[in-house]
């Protein structure tokens, strides 16, 4: 029940996050470190009433409803990370973008370096839709796949995976299965906004989207595994993890 209303939250975060990164990355990426200072703050206004004798705050109560294991220092007044590491989580692929796309305006912008000449330059002149959709990983990573494999594996799950692992095999695939499917929808809303003849039948869109998909299908299914193999904490692991296979499996990539 507490991982179930915990995932409510990673839902909540696409509802408020992906329509305003698709609009405005620049906005969505400056609310993100916002959002984190502004919870930091608020967690040690939070420490600091539980530190007071005799003072049990509603606001303190109601934390602890959602907490678990990774935050059992929060129970004694320490730090609560898992809403903290959600929006980390979220923005840290964004964040990411932006840096790399930065670099590459800096370059083109002086004659001292060529942008062929220093690696990862180039990335956003790919046509790869992992590097398109390097904005929203986050969200699909934390928002779709972990949500719906936690949910999954809670209501279905009979087969753990070895080694004494918590995740289920039916969690994990169901993770991955709700990511492609996240990758599909995003990719055909790319091609039926674009502007090239191509794309203006929906047999080729559908095409578009298929091809993108299986394209995603290795760097999502590596996540996949991670997230069922990892203790540590899974929404900065994830994003995080994530977002070095992108940017490393283009860069390979493109020195082929």
């Amino acid at each position: 029940r507490v991982i179930v209303a915990r995932k409510c939250f990673h839902l909540v975060a696409i509802l408020l996050f992906t329509p305003i990164t698709w609009l405005d990355e620049d906005m969505v990426a400056l609310s993100y470190a916002i959002a984190i200072a502004l919870l930091i703050v608020l967690e040690m206004v939070r420490g600091w009433i539980h530190s007071e004798p005799g003072v049990t705050s509603s606001w303190n109560r109601f934390y602890m409803i959602f907490l678990d294991e990774k935050d059992s220092p929060a129970t004694k007044g320490g730090l609560v990370i898992s809403h903290i590491s959600l929006i980390v989580g979220c923005a840290f692929p964004l964040w990411m973008k932006q840096l790399l796309q930065h670099n590459y305006i800096m370059l083109s912008a002086t004659d001292t370096l060529s942008p062929e000449s220093v690696p990862g330059t180039l990335l956003f002149h790919s046509d790869e839709i992992m590097l398109f959709l390097l904005p929203f990983l986050g969200l699909l990573v934390l928002g779709i796949g972990d949500s719906a494999g936690a949910i999954c594996g809670l209501k279905f799950g009979r087969h753990r995976w070895p080694g004494g692992s918590s995740r289920t095999l039916e969690g994990s695939l169901c993770m991955f299965l709700s990511m492609m499917l996240g990758v599909f929808v995003y990719a055909a809303l790319m091609a039926s906004t674009n502007n090239d003849a191509k794309y203006q039948d929906i047999k080729d869109i559908v095409n578009y989207a298929i091809d993108h998909m299986f394209q995603a299908s290795l760097p999502l299914g590596m996540i996949t595994l991670i997230e069922a193999s990892t203790t540590q904490i899974d929404n900065l692991s994830l994003p995080i993890a994530g977002s070095t296979l992108v940017l490393l499996m283009t860069a390979v990539g493109r020195g082929h």
